[in-house]
């Protein structure tokens, strides 16, 4: 026989030769070119990896590796039926061998024939006890145990008993990893399928596989990372698959529809018939077209292997209730499981989708139905936990409203929660034109992972305060963690209005528009709500120009660059919502919501009814502009002080360079810095005034206010610094130490008025704080509104102060005329704390001999 050489690049070469020499070429070719072939396959060239393991079948080569590499190879083609095909042959060519065994299982899974999945099962099982243990491989262990998992063995058995046991037999088993590392993230555990992607990749270096493994970990922590660790996947191998629709998927979060179809044709380019491609094409159309027909059409394709594949409604209605549409997501998780009545992911979907349509009773017993199925699902056990820490919780139900919040939280602030949420309900639905039709359900979380759970489905969420669904509002108790920080009372009105506008629009606004109308109806409600401009936003928009025309506006929200950048979105579509409505007015807007119910796209819907989108981005930029430089700060002279022009360490070149330079703010800091170290708060005094001249809308804690104010407590200078701290209050909606302040400074003064309105100022930043409360109940006690000071004595006492005893008298004396029989039980209650207490006495002989 004549030698010839097969060469493809540097690859591998196959080498035919005489029948002499055949077993040292077969041990050579096994040697040398099954490595290159995995390296093949793992860069993405799945076709010259199939088309030379073809080749090398049909030269006899026998190591079932060849045959592995080819199906392997097809299959990541979307060349299931042929990969059928050629499996089963090798099977019958190597019988019991696991691997190939559970490659046939996948293969029969992806076609929608669960009889052949089974009969793979069974021989495994079969093989499994003719093969004794010691003689298993590392990959027979991995295939063992994702045999074991489709028969619904124990996960963390399964973790146990196979794949950390090929872990440890072949460290550097790549298959040990992404199995124990896909089975984590398929029970919602992302944490742990983060550290065993980890783990992989430190064993067995650099792997596309893997890459993608740990951004699908860190798709709802860090998105950052997430983007990392995709963009290295498709470096290693650019026609990975799964890289492809995870990115697809965040440029659809971002509505960046056209990259994302991109990015799903980059999958179909490889694999025609891929699912979830098709799914992600269906769920583009839904979002960005509104178009039925077209979402049907990708529907129908992802269907076309396999008609009743449960992946494709279920990917779809996924990708849909990120963008808020919960019904109709709901509805396509129940397809799914019309298809596949056990299929976990579109039971766990569905459970979030009922949590946040308000169907809660339905999403409980669906979670409690995942946990007897499957005990490793994370969420599930998670909304197990959450269903019984609310079993305590109160619920009150009225025609409109129904809220649920820990039993201690109701008589603290249930009622003025209430009386907010009817007043934005009066003013939102009739500016906006809204008839709510069933009542809207409110639910306050005293524990923060009990919101995150509530909201998010996971832990996570920090620094969130509140979120809507549409009728479903959920948000953090302002006894909370984060009280005292927080305005609850304009987060509330915050979110009640996202009610309004996503009611309006049938949840198809983007979170821009919806985010931006919140923040401006929160200004409106008072002056010392929604958003202001400050030094960090005036830099963003004048300096770094880092501010996304209204076109891209929803980018600045799904990647922000930090948590200041996102509190600019905020600000900046808020002043986008401002600025529509001052050119084009409120009818304008309106109709900009109605497009948006009827299915049109932001851009086109916003062009329609104000002027081109271009011409508008323009325009908006150049005001945006405008507003940082004339409305904070315009008088003083903004520039970074340089080394060449003042040595900051010396306070003579400093003073000499202000000289010179009045307007300097960043000079002026640093002067005032020195003034408060060294404690001369008269000339604190002086240039926290040079400070309020430069930047007269900073109120805030670098402003030259609150540096003023401090300045004259130090001097004991009271009534110039009562004045200055109201000035504060006024323009402040979080200062709790000011409010504090001020109702230290009035109660003794007998200023109600004042005491009142500061007292309701702390009490809407926490309303568990027994000071403003008692301040409160004095104030109403004074003005002779009884009722109020009734109900404000009562929080006193719920909250156990120390003075019990005349709290229970103050009651007593309130309820006398109106409820005798309470009024004695709290004056007894205050005897009985207070024996000697003689007043109490006294109220009681009056009460005996009348």
């Amino acid at each position: 026989m004549n030698r010839f050489l097969l060469s493809v690049g540097v690859a591998c070469s196959i080498v035919v030769t005489s029948p002499a020499q055949e077993l040292d070429i077969e041990r050579l070719y096994e040697d040398r070119n099954l490595a290159p072939m995995k390296d093949l396959l793992a860069r993405g060239d799945y076709e010259l990896c199939g088309r030379i393991c073809e080749a090398a079948i049909q030269r006899g080569m026998k190591a079932p590796e060849w045959r592995l590499l080819r199906v392997r190879a097809l299959m990541a083609q979307g060349q299931e039926e042929q990969a059928r095909d050629e499996v089963q042959l090798a099977v019958k060519t190597f019988p019991g061998h696991l691997e190939l065994l559970m490659l046939q299982h996948e293969n029969a899974l992806r076609l929608g024939r669960a009889d052949i999945a089974q009969t793979c099962l069974a021989e495994v099982n079969a093989a499994a006890k003719a093969k004794p243990a010691k003689e298993r491989s590392a990959a027979d262990w991995v295939a063992l145990g994702e045999a074991a998992l489709a028969l619904k063995a124990d996960a963390k058995k399964v973790i146990a008993q196979y794949f950390t046991v090929a872990q440890q037999k072949d460290p550097k088993l790549e298959s040990a990893y992404l199995s124990e590392g896909r089975l984590a993230l398929d029970k919602e555990d992302a944490q742990r399928a983060a550290e065993v992607f980890r783990m992989g990749l430190k064993a067995c270096g650099e792997s596309a596989d893997l890459r993608v493994g740990l951004a699908r970990a860190y798709a709802n922590s860090d998105r950052e990372k997430q983007m990392e660790n995709l963009m290295r996947a498709l470096e290693i191998n650019p026609l990975q698959s799964e890289a492809h629709l995870l990115r697809a998927e965040a440029l659809i979060g971002a509505e960046k529809f056209i990259e994302a179809e991109g990015a799903i044709q980059k999958v179909l380019d490889v694999r025609e018939n891929c699912p979830e491609a098709w799914s992600l094409r269906a769920a583009v159309a839904f979002l960005s077209a509104a178009d039925a027909s077209k979402v049907q059409s990708a529907r129908e394709r992802g269907l076309k292997r396999w008609a009743q594949n449960p992946v494709v409604d279920h990917g779809l209605g996924r990708v849909i209730s990120r963008a808020y549409r919960f019904a109709e997501g709901a509805a396509y998780q129940r397809q799914a499981l019309a298809f596949d009545a056990d299929y976990l992911p579109a039971k766990v979907q569905l459970c979030h989708d009922l949590l946040r349509l308000g169907e809660e009773d339905e999403a409980w017993k669906l979670a409690a139905a995942i946990r007897e199925s499957d005990g490793y699902n994370v969420q599930a056990h998670n909304i197990g936990l959450l269903e019984q820490e609310m079993k305590g919780y109160t619920t009150q139900t009225f025609d409109d409203f129904i809220l649920k919040m820990p039993k201690r939280d109701w008589p603290i602030y249930g009622e003025r929660a209430l009386a907010l949420l009817r007043d934005a309900k009066a003013t939102l639905c009739a500016k906006y034109g809204l008839e709510l039709k069933r009542p809207v359900i409110v639910e306050f979380f005293g524990a923060q992972q009990d919101f995150a759970i509530r909201t998010f489905g996971s832990l996570g969420g920090q620094g969130l305060l509140g979120v809507c669904f549409g009728t479903v509002i959920t948000l953090n108790s302002p006894g909370g963690l984060a009280h005292g920080r927080n305005n609850w009372e304009s987060t509330l009105w915050h979110e009640f209005c996202h009610v309004v506008t996503l009611t309006l629009t049938k949840n198809r606004m983007p979170r821009w528009l919806s985010e931006g109308i919140s923040v401006h109806e929160e200004g409106l409600k008072h002056p010392a709500w929604g958003m202001k401009m400050n030094a960090q936003f005036r830099q963003f928009i004048l300096e770094d120009k880092d501010t996304p025309p209204i076109s891209q506006l929803s980018s600045a929200f799904l990647n922000p660059k930090s948590p200041e950048h996102l509190m600019f979105a905020y600000y900046q579509s808020s002043l986008v919502v401002s600025y529509v409505l001052e050119r084009f007015g409120a009818d304008k807007l309106r109709a900009i919501l109605t497009d948006l119910a009827a299915g049109k796209r932001i851009n086109d819907a916003i062009a329609a009814h104000t002027e081109p989108m271009e011409k508008l981005d323009k325009d908006f930029s150049e005001h945006l502009r405008n507003v940082a430089l004339k409305n904070f700060g315009a008088l003083a002279d903004w520039e970074e002080l340089k080394p060449e022009d003042v040595n900051l360490s010396d306070p003579a070149s400093l003073a000499s360079y202000r000289k010179e330079h009045p307007q300097s703010l960043p000079a002026l800091r640093l002067h005032v810095a020195a003034l408060v170290d060294q404690e001369r708060w008269s000339e604190v005094i002086t240039a926290a005034d040079q400070l309020i001249q430069l930047v007269p809308e900073d109120s805030g804690a670098d402003g030259g206010y609150q540096l003023k104010a401090l300045a004259l407590r130090k001097l004991n200078r009271i009534e110039e610094e009562t004045a200055v701290l109201r000035v504060i209050a006024e323009r402040e909606s979080d200062a709790m130490s000011i409010f504090l302040r001020l109702l230290e400074l009035d109660l003794p003064r007998q200023n109600w008025p004042e005491v009142q309105t500061n007292a309701q100022r702390a009490i809407a930043l926490n309303p568990f704080l027994r000071t403003p409360q008692q301040a409160l109940a004095e104030a109403a006690e004074a003005g002779g509104l009884k009722d109020e000071a009734i109900a404000a004595y009562r929080r006193v006492l719920i909250l156990e102060p120390a003075t019990a005893a005349m709290t229970h008298f103050k009651l007593a004396q309130l309820l006398r005329e109106k409820d005798e029989v309470m009024a004695k039980r709290h004056l007894l209650d205050s005897l009985a704390l207070a024996p000697r207490f003689r007043e109490g006495h006294e109220l009681l002989r009056a009460w005996s001999n009348p």
